[in-house]
């Protein structure tokens, strides 16, 4: 039987069972490779998606006269086709899947809702126009970081042109120079406004937001979580955003080149870390979602006005910037307590509460390499064995490696991350039965003197017994985020105090308990209440158990044959 007790009180007013267990670097690098299989799943999913569409050449029929245009629809002057992918397949499609996979990981590793990945208007701190107003507020000052950092950089690397730099702030034709026709400027503000604006944030960006870096925060101080979500959406953004071209890495290392690309990302930076910044500050979605709204649709806004207004480069092109900045400064003066966001974000990262840059660096590589490289080789093997014009011939079963690789390391990480389970013994007492004595206890934690201890466990097996025609062994007692687990043997019974009651855990105590009574079974059926060093060896040895993975063994073997031969059988069906 188990009994459970979550509300419990403690005869000391410092209940340490409520104290959460100390997060390792472990803890770390499993809750990353969590986020990281996420994506390289999904992400594996979509370049298999992209080629059916491209092979089946579904992409022609959705081609568009009004979308059409050169130049418009992305920061690279793609095509309507580059839109639908960007826009549909890699980003609805990855919001899709990536949402559904994160919640259904947090609810199973957590028991997560919605409602604790931020699904909210308002929350206990915030109200709904709280959150509206700064959401508006960071809106109008990341637009005014977009103004500035990209000014500068056009006006630098132009060699010092004025003109260049103020024609960054409206909408050109890249290959002739001349201001957007009232056609193109109508398809780009479709683009900004709708798809910027509504679409991008509502996708990809919500999971992000809701699953990421909730989950970080809690394997991480708040600081370094938002700092890790910054980047992590960062590396989003410059392979599925900012490169619409298939064969992502090739193209990443040419925009590597570009001083403005860097630039760019050093907005996104910014905004990014605003906006997860804000969102840790809120718990709510609404936030960083009125943040990004209100800072493409602004941008958008502010081009195509300029686009209208002006047939050469002026001055005046920056008067809605001086507006925005003049209203930001009376802002301050009005309302400076919605600039606390803003002050605690600066804070965060002054003080990153101890996580080395070191470990920051080497978590974000993994993520990187997982997430992103190793789906865009995938891309790059599929793109290069469909389109079949390249002139770079790659072996007919290189295909089949390519998948059977991203399968067996998807598998590999899957079992990794659901089996991680860790589970630490803290405190332990050894009692004889059936009189409900101790013979030897070691106390960490428990707050209570161990024969009152063991006392009260023996009452409660005996009331337990009478309450039940079918009497049954009481397992375990839930104490906060601990549980105390109890283990019955024939001449004594283990309770101990673990983080988490499981089978691997049990397993083992149970085997030690088991030894322990056959090598000292006529000591302790005459032990008349004398001390027992062999029972303080015992208790000793219990509390250094430790277990990190909860891994049963139908599911190891299955592990074992999943990741071995599938990803082999796929390669051996290719050279049939």
């Amino acid at each position: 039987m188990a009994l459970s007790n979550t509300h419990s009180s403690s005869s000391s007013g410092d209940d340490v069972s409520n104290i959460r267990p100390k997060i390792t670097f472990l803890d770390q690098l499993v809750q990353v490779l969590e986020i990281s299989l996420i994506f390289l799943t999904c992400y594996s999913i979509i370049v298999l998606l992209d080629a059916v569409f491209e092979g089946l050449q579904l992409y022609e029929p959705l081609a568009s006269v009004f979308l059409g245009e050169p130049g418009v629809g992305s920061f690279n002057g793609g095509q309507f086709e580059a839109i639908i992918r960007i826009g549909f397949v890699f980003n609805i499609m990855l919001f899709s899947l990536t949402l559904v996979f994160g919640v259904w990981m947090r609810k199973t590793r957590d028991n997560w809702s919605l409602k604790d990945l931020g699904y909210t208007f308002k929350t206990e701190k915030y109200s709904f126009w709280e959150i509206l107003r700064c959401g508006i507020l960071l809106g109008i000052i990341v637009l005014l970081v977009q103004f500035v950092v990209m000014t500068f950089a056009v006006f630098i690397f132009s060699g010092f042109n004025v003109e260049a730099a103020l024609l960054s702030h409206v909408f050109l034709n890249e290959k002739t120079g001349d201001f957007f026709t009232s056609k193109q400027l109508l398809a780009e503000f479709y683009f900004g406004f709708i798809e910027m604006g509504f679409i991008w944030p509502m996708t990809a960006g919500f999971f992000f937001f809701s699953y990421a870096n909730a989950s970080l925060r809690a394997k991480f101080p708040e600081g370094v979580a938002n700092l890790l979500s910054t980047l992590f959406y960062v590396f989003y953004l410059a392979f599925f955003f900012m490169i619409t071209t298939r064969g992502k890495l090739a193209a990443l290392g040419q925009l590597a080149m570009s001083p403005l690309f860097w630039s760019q990302l050093l907005v996104f930076l910014i905004m990014l870390y605003l906006s997860f910044s804000a969102f840790s500050e809120t718990k709510s979605l609404l936030l960083p979602f009125v943040l990004n709204f209100i800072f493409n649709s602004g941008l958008t806004v502010v081009r195509t006005l300029n686009s209208l207004l002006y047939e050469a480069a002026s001055l005046t092109m920056l008067i809605p910037y001086f507006f925005c900045a003049l209203l930001v400064v009376v802002w301050y003066l009005v309302k400076k307590e919605d600039f606390s966001i803003i002050r605690s974000s600066i804070n965060y990262l002054l003080n990153p509460s101890g996580v080395r840059t070191s470990i920051i660096l080497v978590l974000t590589s993994i993520f990187v390499i997982l997430a992103f490289i190793f789906p865009s080789i995938l891309e790059l093997v599929v793109s290069l064995n469909i389109s079949g014009t390249s002139q770079l011939q790659l072996p007919p079963w290189l295909l089949s490696v390519a998948y059977g690789f991203t399968y067996g390391l998807i598998i590999v990480l899957l079992v990794i991350i659901l089996t991680y389970d860790p589970t630490q013994v803290h405190d332990v007492l050894l009692v004889k039965k059936p009189e409900g004595l101790p013979l030897a206890a070691r106390i960490e934690l428990f707050q209570s003197d161990q024969v009152l201890i063991s006392g009260f466990f023996t009452a409660l097996s005996a009331v337990s017994d009478e309450l039940e025609a079918r009497p049954s062994q009481i397992r375990s007692i839930k104490r906060g985020e601990r549980e105390i687990i109890i283990e019955d043997g024939v001449f004594t019974r283990v309770i101990a105090l673990v983080d988490k009651d499981s089978p691997s855990i049990r397993t083992t105590m149970a085997w030690k308990h088991r030894e322990f009574e056959i090598l000292h079974r006529r000591t302790l059926d005459e032990w008349l209440g004398e001390e027992l060093p062999e029972a303080k060896d015992f208790v000793d040895d219990l509390g250094q158990i430790s277990v990190l993975f909860n891994f049963p063994q139908q599911t190891k073997w299955l592990a074992v044959i999943t990741a071995i031969f599938s990803p082999l059988m796929i390669t051996l069906i290719s050279l049939l």
